[in-house]
Parts: C-alpha cells; structure tokens; sequence
C-alpha cells in the first residue's frame, strides 16, 4: 500500500491492458431491469439526455453512494454516542431520553393542539389535558414513538432493552430530531441544550455548535441518507437542477458531515481522513469523475508498467478522478487523488 496525503493505492499482482466499454444491447437490457422511468431520472446529469450517458450517471450514483455510506454511518454513530454519553452523565441515567421525550412531548402537544384546537375533542395527553378524555386518543409525539419502536424491536428478537441497545437502535431521525426547538431551554437544566453544546461539540466555536444551526447541517444529510436507502438519486433535490448545482450539494455534504465529526472527535476525524474515507468521498463527488462514468467507460485492466505511470501521475497531481484496476473481475488496485 503506498500512502501520501490522500492518494492510496492497493497494489497485487500483474495486470492485462484491456478497457470495458458498455456495448448497446447492455443499455437496452439496464434500462429494462431498472425501468425507464428511473433511469430516466438522471438526465439532468447529462449533456444530452441518451440512454447512455443516463445510464453512465446512474453507474456513477452507485459509486458516490459506496463512497458516501461509510462516511454518513461516522457521523450518525457519533453523534448519537456523543450525545448519549453527555446526556446520561447530565441527567445522571442512561435512561435520559424517556422523561426528556416525555417533556419535549408535552410541547410538542402544546403547539400542536394551539394549531389545530378542532382535534382537541379527539386527542388528550396525560399532565396537560384537562376534561373528560372519554372517546379520546393518547396524542404521542413522533420521537416517542420511535423510542418505542426501537424497544419493540428488541423485544420482539428477544434482547433486553437496555440503555446502549435501545440508543444504537434509534433511527437517524431522533437523533435529528434531539435538536429541535423543545430540546432547548436556557433557563432549566433539564433539556439538552444549550447545556451540552460544548460538551457534544468540543472542538466547534461557540457560533458553530448552536443546537438550531446544528440541525439546519443535519438535516439535508439525512434527507440525502434516506435517499440512499430508498435506491433514489443521492444528488436529488429541490436546489440540484443542474450538474454543478448537484455536485456542489454533495460536496456540502461531505464537508458538513466531517466538520462535525471533528468538532465532536478529532481522533474520529484523523481516522477517517487517514483511511482514505474522506478522501474517496471527495474523489468521487467531482465533475470529473461523473464525466467519466458519461463517456460509457466502466472499468479498466492495466499492465503492471502502466499502473506504476498511473500511480505517478496520480502523486503529481495530474490525474483528476479515481481509477479502479481489475483482475478476473475482482477489484484489486484503486488509486484515488483527493483535491
């Protein structure tokens, strides 16, 4: 493994010069199994709105989606033990988000009823309602209800429901959700924040880790992590109509999700810098790259004498996109220049 700054090449043994093209009955026979309509959907990835060149943009989705999981998993591991770890020292339990949830809930039913006071005579909520609640539904908040799902869950597998269970049970939702508004009160300590700011963020300014700007960061990126599990396009969204547009959304996402990775943990951060995961994501979110995949090009075998070129072009910086080498199908060198 050669290693400097963040260009990384895995290197095996010797290696057949031959480049992989798609042929047009392969485009046909794509569009087919993925339906039109999907494919489709990235033509506005492309010059020129072919079959092909759609085709070459969804192969390039596939490729920002590998490179973006790992980085999206960090983030949403660490943000939930970062808070869970603060919260359960703050209010003294592990078990801190059942009354927090219960008193954000509260709120949550407040607003909600002062909204809509016809669906008063339908819903009531224990401590706030007051009245007959004959003919009524208990109104539970959302987050209440995914905490409860995720108890259910383990239940269900027959696993205890504990603290660190139920936590790396919770969707990425709640977390999302533990920023909002009715987690927040200055004047008392039993909310999150602003309390545990700089405890969850250590290593963000004070104007950085302001749990409502948090949440604005968050998110977009859980929008685009659900779109990821829903096969969806990863670069989809209201602001993305052009390529530029798309590829500046993703690269958002990136530098997001590391700035708070390492205002939460610089180790975690070294981490994914020096492991090449930040690095691949930025490699692959890049107008090269997507070209790249456009031009039909999927896949290439190389001699030994031209990946040892490949990889100095690479250190010199004159090669603009990641390239994959492989060998009787399998993927054995990948070398990667971040910028």
């Amino acid at each position: 493994m050669y290693v400097q700054g963040t260009t990384y090449a895995f290197i095996t043994r010797d290696f057949t010069s031959k480049e992989k093209l798609l042929q047009p009955q392969d485009y046909a026979a794509i569009e087919r199994s993925v339906s039109s309509a999907r494919i489709r959907s990235y033509t506005v990835l492309t010059s020129n709105g072919s079959l092909e060149q759609c085709i070459g943009a969804y192969l390039w989705n596939k490729r920002v989606g590998a490179a973006l999981f790992p980085l999206l998993q960090c983030l949403e591991v660490t943000l939930r033990n970062a808070v869970h770890n603060a919260a359960t020292k703050h209010f003294n339990t592990p078990d801190w988000y059942d009354p927090l949830t219960r008193l954000a809930g509260n709120d949550y039913f407040r607003a909600f009823i002062t909204k809509n006071p016809e669906l008063a005579q339908d819903f009531y909520r224990k401590s706030v309602s007051s009245g007959s609640r004959k003919g009524k539904k208990i109104w539970t908040s959302r987050h209440e209800s995914m905490l409860a799902q995720a108890k259910k869950k383990l239940q269900d597998a027959g696993k205890p429901q504990e603290a660190n269970a139920i936590v790396a049970e919770l969707m990425f939702g709640f977390w999302l959700g533990m920023f909002e508004k009715n987690y927040h009160d200055l004047n008392t300590q039993n909310r999150l924040w602003p309390h545990l700011e700089p405890v969850v963020f250590p290593n963000l300014l004070p104007s950085q880790r302001r749990h409502s700007d948090v949440y604005q960061i968050l998110y977009p990126i859980k929008e685009l992590r659900n779109r990821m599990a829903h096969h969806e396009p990863i670069w989809k969204h209201p602001t993305a109509n052009t390529v530029k547009a798309a590829i500046q959304m993703l690269n958002n996402t990136i530098n997001n999700s590391v700035s708070l990775i390492r205002g939460m943990s610089k180790e975690r951060g070294a981490l994914l810098h020096e492991s090449g995961i930040e690095g691949t994501a930025r490699a692959i979110c890049r107008r090269e790259v997507l070209n790249f995949y456009l031009s039909g090009r999927v896949s290439r075998e190389v001699s030994v004498r031209r990946l040892k070129r490949d990889l100095i072009r690479h250190i010199d910086g004159k090669y603009l996109y990641p390239s994959s080498y492989y060998q009787n199908g399998k993927e054995t060198v990948f070398l990667n220049l971040g910028m």
